[in-house]
C-alpha cells in the first residue's frame, strides 16, 4: 500500500494515516520460527519503530500492523521478542524442558524461543523451574506413595539401609 500517497492526498503524515486506519482484512501472520526467520522483516519494523516513535513516545501498533501489513498481536510479540522480553508461561517453561529431555543445549533453545534470547535466561529459567519443583511441598498423594514404596520394599532392604534413610 502507498502511504505516502494516501497521506499527500489526505493532506495528512504517513504516520497519522497509518495510526487511523483500522482495516485488516488480509494482513500476514508473524510467527517467530528459527529457521524462517527474517532479520530483514525485523529490522523494517525496528526502524519504523525508531523513526516513528523516539522515546518517550509510546507505540502505536495499529501504525506498526498498518506499515508492515501484519497481524497487530504478531507485531506486538515480534516486538517484543526483538526487544529481548520473554515471558515464562508454563508452556514455554514445558517447551524448554522437553527440549533438554531431547538433549538441546541452551544456547539453541533460545534460538527457538527467540532470536535473541540469550543462554543464561533460558538456564535461569529451567533452573528456577527445578528449584521450584524441589522446594515444593508433597501432596497427600505423593506422600502415600512414598508410605507404599516403604511399606512394600522395607522388608527388602537391610536395617543398616534403612537406618541411613
Amino acid at each position: 500500500m502507498d502511504w505516502t500517497g494516501i497521506a499527500q492526498q489526505l493532506n495528512l503524515s504517513e504516520r497519522e494515516c497509518l495510526e487511523a486506519n483500522q482495516f485488516n482484512t488480509g494482513k500476514a501472520q508473524w510467527i517467530y520460527h528459527p529457521d524462517t526467520f527474517s532479520w530483514d522483516m525485523a529490522n523494517r519494523m525496528k526502524t519504523f519503530i525508531k523513526d516513528n516513535y523516539p522515546e518517550p513516545l509510546p507505540v502505536n501498533y495499529t501504525a506498526v500492523s498498518n506499515y508492515m501489513w501484519i497481524d497487530m498481536d504478531d507485531c506486538v510479540k515480534m516486538a517484543s521478542l526483538l526487544r529481548g522480553e520473554m515471558v515464562w508461561t508454563s508452556e514455554t517453561i514445558a517447551q524448554v524442558v522437553e527440549l533438554r529431555k531431547q538433549g538441546m543445549i541452551y544456547k539453541d533453545i533460545a534460538r527457538q524461543l527467540s532470536p535473541v534470547l540469550n543462554k543464561s535466561k533460558v538456564v535461569a529459567a529451567y533452573y528456577g523451574h527445578i528449584k521450584s519443583k524441589v522446594n515444593a511441598p508433597l501432596t497427600c498423594k505423593e506422600k502415600h506413595r512414598i508410605k507404599e514404596l516403604v511399606d512394600t520394599h522395607a522388608e527388602q532392604m537391610p536395617f543398616t539401609e534403612l537406618r541411613a534413610l
